[in-house]
């Protein structure tokens, strides 16, 4: 994986933590435009290609990867669950933002592909064709979470390429570069070229945290997304 030697750097625990800080000042951007100026938002470019990178680092090294997908997924229904209920009680605008569910899907592409060519180069044509059906059931499900194709491409381009730098650099700034353009998203979100900074700083490590590092994303990205919506909505529309 990209810098696996730099001990120097940042750990998946550290860079995580620095993402969930810039998620909170880009949603508080997101939630309150009139309050917080323009470059919160700027900041939060950064962020999804970062967890998607995460991603698929935990993809390389987890031991259960459908277990991990299946994780990424339950989590993202609970979320939609409890999106979906805290709209419908102040009957507000709905909450678009899924990013687990888009971290599964895109982690299920990768699997998906990765395993064609050696089902192919066994014989087992079925497998090739099954796999074919849930990448095309998987594409459609991209348009429906939060990124679109823009957060499976980078997935896609940090796994298949993690150990090409210099292709991997030029596929996520070009091609990230065109889906922004082609798929109408904010122009700053352009910024994302920079995420490319803290992934660089990545050194290879695992990090401290222990349990509270594998869960505090799960229960933080929910979380602080509801309780900006319910002051957003009290703030402007009372109880």
């Amino acid at each position: 994986m990209i810098n696996d030697q730099n001990k120097a750097g940042l750990s998946a625990f550290a860079l995580k933590m620095i993402m969930a800080a810039l998620m909170l000042v880009d949603h508080l951007g997101y939630f309150f435009p009139h309050i917080f100026p323009l470059w919160f938002r700027f900041v939060g470019r950064l962020v999804a290609p970062s967890f998607a990178f995460l991603m698929t680092v935990s993809l390389v090294h987890t031991r259960n990867r459908l277990g991990y997908i299946l994780r990424l997924g339950g989590m993202g229904l609970v979320m939609l669950a409890g999106s979906t209920l805290i709209t419908r009680s102040v009957d507000g605008w709905p909450i678009t933002n899924t990013i687990f569910l888009s971290l599964a899907v895109s982690a299920a592409m990768i699997v998906m592909l990765e395993g064609i060519p050696a089902d192919w180069q066994s014989g087992r044509i079925a497998h090739v064709f099954g796999r074919g059906v849930l990448l095309l059931a998987l594409i459609v499900a991209a348009l429906n979470v939060e990124g679109y194709y823009l957060l499976p491409f980078m997935a896609l381009t940090f796994y298949f390429l993690r150990d090409n730098r210099i292709a991997m650099c030029l596929v996520y700034v070009l091609g990230g570069s065109a889906i922004v353009w082609l798929s109408g998203f904010q122009e700053y979100q352009h910024l994302q070229a920079l995420a490319l900074i803290p992934i660089f700083l990545y050194n290879g490590e695992k990090g401290g945290g222990g349990a509270f590092g594998k869960w505090f994303f799960y229960l933080f990205y929910p979380l602080h997304i509801w309780a900006l919506y319910l002051l957003r909505h009290w703030l402007f529309f009372g109880w």
